[in-house]
């Protein structure tokens, strides 16, 4: 009882240092994890000041941050330090301490003045995302690191080597290569070989056995309503699980769960009346894409009286397409000296029908896949193949139907995500739209290439130590200078189930700081036949969705609106189905949706053929 009532303590301490860091003016939102211990003595990680340490219970702050890696980002002040993704304080020495940022693992020995980056390798990759760490407190070289999607790895020698958690993880395997996410670890430390392990998206706790190989599901905490544990801490007493609103604690000797006084009060996910103004006009949007080829005449009152037919309020329609095209007619001098004008749709008269019909009128510009910029100036702004010496380009094989000889095709071009030249010519043409009235901005292809043999791209225009993530963070800070209607990026449907960037640079976390509404792709047809294979495949289309869109809202803290695209469209084995499983399996889609509280969606179907709606 004395352990659960110093526990306690900490606990209150711990609510008097937010009403403290309420006065000592440090964001909130900035603060991501922290530890209370020594009494008066906290620890925490934070979204860009790295480290951070406070000797009176949060009333005032310093940063220790020697060691730990700089953003590199626009406007490129070098006063901002990595997204800090996670904190392992050893209990038995809180002097030696683990964080990660999304693929850097480091330590420090002295409270976090002075940082080491523990190397990675071996099992695990570049593109894996760090989302939790442990520390032997007894074997100073074993640390375990638990990850978003790929599992869990540890070395014995400090880093020289790492290989994947030597227990058989398939209470956590999604399929696919997939594994539910590593929110927190702990290594019990009466029994170094027993491992304790918090699943994300869920009140899940396992314990590891290294005797038998097995993981065994130890709690699931319904009364846990945070919807993800977000954190997690072992000490000689007891296991510690928190989110962002509460903490509960167990004694090893317990079965009880002692539970806390909310730490902070529910806020609005935007307090700037800009952002609440773009969030309210953008909410509950429900439409269809509409191809530039369909955006005037009777094609476009066509799109126009079947939304209306269907109780549709929006459409997302071509402005700059998958070809680099721009299809209205811009008065840029760019698009027309790259000869990417071709007016498909009188931009004036769309708005003014779309609007007559109170239809919300979004604007697709396919961001950095661009035939046009690729080849402008001798390819001056394209990926470039440092082999080749030429620009880079995804070659595709292709048949001969007739003679059956073999060559290669470029299918995509893609441009230089880390060139402000390439962010500028973008948002030029958005704020142009911003200008003649559409309602909406929204990127599409804003990653990096994920096909073709990407170990020969070069990228010229990246500064030294820039990331993926460090380049789309810098596009949408150009972006919102310049952009002040709402904007909305479609992501991968995997770049939203999962905490990602390390891959293609979309980060669904740093995202949601810049943007209003987020349209992750969660076509059940593009997810691996093996992922979340346990169930019907109707039912499966609803849970992706349904499971999607949660997950999404509680990685961006509900700070965008999630608005996913619905698949419109059959593909495969789907072609297979009738009229009443199509329509079903849209309308699963749309459910799902719905019962997660997502804000809209958008119905697409390239060819713009929506005939599995019902009618």
């Amino acid at each position: 009882m004395k352990n659960i009532s110093w526990f306690k303590h900490a606990l209150t301490l711990i609510f008097f240092l937010i009403l403290a860091i309420n006065l000592s003016g440090l964001d909130k939102i900035d603060l991501i994890q922290y530890r209370v211990f020594n009494d008066q003595n906290v620890v925490g990680i934070t979204v860009s000041m790295g480290f951070v340490v406070s000797s009176d219970n949060g009333k005032t702050w310093s940063q220790r941050n020697s060691g730990l890696l700089v953003k590199v980002v626009y406007p490129f002040a070098e006063d901002e330090y990595r997204r800090l993704t996670s904190l392992y304080v050893d209990p038995s020495n809180p002097d030696r301490i683990a964080v990660t940022d999304s693929s850097t693992l480091f330590i420090t020995l002295d409270g976090g003045w002075n940082w080491k980056v523990v190397e990675t390798g071996g099992a695990v990759k570049r593109s894996n995302y760090f989302t939790s760490v442990s520390l032997d407190p007894v074997n100073n070289d074993r640390i375990i690191l638990g990850t978003s999607f790929n599992g869990i790895f540890e070395t014995l020698n400090g880093g020289s080597t790492w290989e994947k958690i030597s227990l058989d993880l398939g209470l956590l395997y999604k399929g696919a290569g997939f594994y539910e996410e590593i929110s927190g670890l702990g290594i019990d430390p009466h029994n170094t070989d027993r491992v304790f392990i918090a699943a994300g998206f869920s009140s899940d706790i396992f314990s590891g056995d290294y005797h038998n190989g097995k993981i065994t599901q130890i709690d699931s905490l319904q009364f846990f309503t945070e919807g993800s544990i977000e954190g997690f801490d072992i000490s000689e007493e007891g296991l510690r699980i928190y989110s962002e609103n509460s903490f509960y604690y167990k004694a090893f000797t317990d079965e009880i769960w002692e539970s806390t006084t909310p730490l902070f009060a529910s806020e609005e996910a935007h307090d700037n009346p800009e952002d609440i103004g773009r969030i309210s006009s953008s909410i509950d949007k429900t439409g269809l894409y509409v191809n530039s080829f369909h955006g005037s005449g009777e094609r476009l009152d066509a799109h126009i009286l079947f939304m209306k037919k269907h109780g549709l309020n929006s459409m997302v329609i071509d402005m700059k397409d998958d070809e680099g095209k721009i299809t209205y007619n811009t008065s840029l001098d760019l698009p027309v000296e790259l000869g990417a004008v071709r007016k498909r749709l009188d931009l004036e008269l769309l708005l003014e029908k779309a609007h007559e019909n109170d239809i919300y009128v979004i604007g697709r510009i396919v961001v950095f896949k661009d035939p046009m910029l690729y080849r402008y100036s001798g390819s001056a702004y394209s990926i470039w193949d440092f082999k080749k010496q030429a620009p880079w380009g995804n070659f595709m094989k292709q048949t001969d139907s007739e003679t059956g000889e073999e060559s290669y095709v470029q299918r995509e071009f893609w441009v230089d995500p880390y060139s402000e030249f390439v962010w500028r010519y973008n948002i030029a043409i958005a704020e142009e739209l911003q200008n003649l009235g559409i309602d909406e901005i929204q990127f599409d292809y804003i990653r990096f290439p994920s096909d073709g043999n990407l170990s020969t791209a070069q990228y010229r225009s990246k500064r030294p130590g820039m990331t993926k993530i460090d380049a789309l963070e810098s596009f949408m800070r150009v972006a919102r200078e310049k952009i002040f209607i709402p904007i909305s990026t479609d992501l991968y449907g995997f770049n939203s189930w999962y905490r990602m960037g390390n891959w293609i640079g979309q980060n669904i976390e740093m995202l949601a700081d810049y943007v209003d509404v987020i349209s992750p792709m969660f076509y059940p047809s593009h997810f691996p036949g093996s992922f979340m294979n346990n169930m019907e495949y109707l039912e499966r289309a609803k849970f992706i969705y349904s499971e999607g869109t949660r997950r999404a809202q509680i990685i961006t803290e509900n700070r965008s609106l999630i608005r996913p695209y619905v698949q419109a469209f059959l593909i495969g084995k789907e072609l297979k189905m009738e009229y009443e499983e199509y329509t079903t399996y849209l309308d699963l889609q749309i459910e799902g949706i719905e019962e997660a509280g997502g804000s809209g969606y958008t119905m697409w179907n390239n060819s713009n053929r929506y005939y599995m709606v019902a009618d």
